[in-house]
């Protein structure tokens, strides 16, 4: 089964095409930006497409992260993806930016529970609790910093994550990973479920409203 994965929600756009029976990753782009990701996306898409030979006939599955993340990144990713799927007609998946970044920690003997945790700014982290199989142990949520390691499992655990340093406690035993803090298609593309396979496209998962503000009427004053 060739499954297309794609990431834009946070300071990256990726994309990857890997073959899920194998579990191997026969192409894969991917470039750190801040912003510019709508225009990026397209044709890295049609790049890892090409890579191996065009293979959207025989493509089975679209994924991709569908939030916590940077309002704009996690709409373009989606959107696109949604879109593609629409254009194939084949079905698509998704997974949480949070467990895309969870599942980055590979190499955890003690099977500790690994927390997900993404810097949102304004003094806030995104975060989840993860087992050492990747099943979720808290609900994805949106905290003060201050109060965010109150929704962590008590006892050590590892950190992964853009804002893992913020919640990092040596004498608690939390302990961030040394891993890339940020999602990546290829992970989504291994890992978003496909069996079985979800009925609804996904839907995005913010947890904080949009930063725009919608502007203030125009207030005439009399002649």
């Amino acid at each position: 089964m060739l499954v297309l994965g794609m990431d834009t929600s946070l300071q990256a756009c990726s994309v990857a095409l890997v073959n899920r029976a194998s579990g191997e990753i026969l192409s894969h782009r991917r470039e750190i930006m801040e912003r510019g990701q709508a225009e990026v996306l397209p044709d890295m898409v049609d790049a890892v497409m090409m890579e191996v030979g065009d293979p959207y006939d025989t493509l089975a599955v679209v994924a991709a992260t569908r939030g916590p993340g940077s309002f704009t990144g996690v709409r373009i990713g989606l959107s696109f993806a949604r879109a593609l799927a629409a254009a194939l007609e084949i079905p698509i998946t998704s997974m949480t930016t949070l467990e895309a970044i969870a599942r980055n920690v590979t190499h955890n003997p003690e099977r500790l529970p690994i927390a997900a945790v993404i810097d949102a700014r304004r003094e806030e982290v995104y975060l989840q609790a993860f087992d050492a199989d990747f099943q979720p142990l808290t609900e994805a949520r949106l905290a003060p910093v201050k109060e965010a390691a109150t929704h962590l499992p008590p006892g050590p655990c590892l950190l992964a994550g853009t804002g893992a340093a913020l919640l990092a406690d040596e004498s608690s035993g939390r302990v961030p990973a040394d891993v890339d803090p940020l999602p990546d298609a290829a992970v989504v593309a291994l890992h978003a479920p496909v069996e079985p396979m979800p009925t609804e496209p996904p839907e995005p998962l913010y947890l904080r409203p949009p930063d725009a503000k919608p502007q203030k009427p125009l207030i005439r004053r009399p002649n």
